[in-house]
């Protein structure tokens, strides 16, 4: 192994290692955590960002009466996923309806993206490799700490975290939020705005005409 693959494995480990540092401080000492990418492709994160490359990455959103986070559960209970994942339904209400609570979500919108996502499919996995009920990509479900991405619950808990740093991250702005969770926060400050990408438009609407059709209100989209 030369020098230089050396170097940028031990520099991906202390990166790596500093996000799980950084995400798992205690409550008490609530933190936004900051990352930024060098040239070599090395990611870098810290709770204190001392070079204006480094960007918002997580936001730090429980509230003061908050204490504890949903808690690591042990899923041996859980009976194995098949393709007649249609019996999982009750456990997914229960599921989103402990996300939405955690997350100061609406239920209602985590299932429009539930809907649109996978169709409740939790073994779904799109051609980019997307996985599970709320479709997170790899690196996004290991950053979120994620460990399977195919179990409902962490699935939800995930996508439901993700789902509420963008809308914190885009002032609670829910096209903008939507349009970041299908193309990229990168895309949205790009373009200002919703990405003029045919999917990321229509992405969009279908999770809008769903949310709004599950609130029995009319849609409303730009």
């Amino acid at each position: 192994m030369n020098a230089m693959k050396k170097r940028f494995l031990k520099r991906a480990f202390l990166g790596s290692s500093l996000l799980v540092a950084l995400l798992l401080q205690p409550a008490q000492a609530p933190a936004d955590i900051y990352r930024h990418q060098d040239d070599d492709g090395v990611i870098y994160f810290t709770n204190v960002p001392n070079d204006r490359r480094y960007q918002l990455f997580l936001k730090e959103y429980e509230k003061a009466n908050r204490q504890t986070a949903p808690k690591k559960a042990s899923y041996k209970g859980l009976p194995p996923l098949a393709p007649a994942y249609a019996s999982y339904m009750p456990d997914m209400e229960n599921h989103v309806a402990e996300a939405a609570k955690f997350y100061d979500l609406d239920q209602k919108l985590i299932k429009a993206v539930i809907q649109v996502e996978s169709n409740y499919n939790p073994l779904a996995r799109s051609p980019k490799g997307a996985q599970g009920l709320m479709q997170l990509m790899p690196g996004t479900a290991r950053d979120l700490e994620v460990a399977d991405p195919y179990n409902p619950r962490q699935n939800i808990i995930g996508g439901s975290r993700y789902l509420r740093y963008l809308l914190d991250l885009f002032n609670n702005d829910l096209q903008l939020a939507l349009a970041a969770y299908n193309a990229g926060p990168e895309r949205v400050n790009q373009y200002r705005g919703i990405p003029p990408y045919l999917e990321t438009r229509s992405y969009v609407e279908k999770v809008l005409r769903k949310y709004q059709s599950l609130k029995g209100e009319l849609l409303s989209f730009r």
